[in-house]
């Protein structure tokens, strides 16, 4: 299942894991955004965006890959905050709570 992070260059860190997703959801969330493989690490420094625009990035583990996604980490080139829009639309399973669920 892809991880979808995102990465604020202006606070240096290293991405904030934001979903994991199956890949139904992954295409509902991103849609028809186009993606840009960024390799096998996790991207540091300047991805030619706005100094302090927030990226999504999308990572693919090799055991996830297909004909489509290879194995690594991508730019999703969509507006993050339409990106976290989409993630609230998703239907979650509630957590089963020892105690609490019957």
């Amino acid at each position: 299942m892809p991880n979808l992070y995102f990465w604020e260059p202006e606070n240096q860190n290293h991405g904030i894991l934001h979903a994991v997703l199956a890949w139904d959801e992954c295409d509902r969330v991103l849609g028809c955004a186009s993606a840009t493989n960024l390799g096998a690490e996790f991207p540091t420094g300047s991805m030619n965006v706005g100094s302090d625009a927030t990226v999504a990035i999308l990572y693919v583990r090799p055991d996830e890959a297909n004909k489509i996604w290879v194995a690594g980490f991508y730019r999703v080139d969509a507006d993050v905050t339409k990106i976290h829009e989409a993630l609230g639309t998703l239907r979650r399973i509630p957590a089963i709570v020892p105690g609490m669920n019957g």
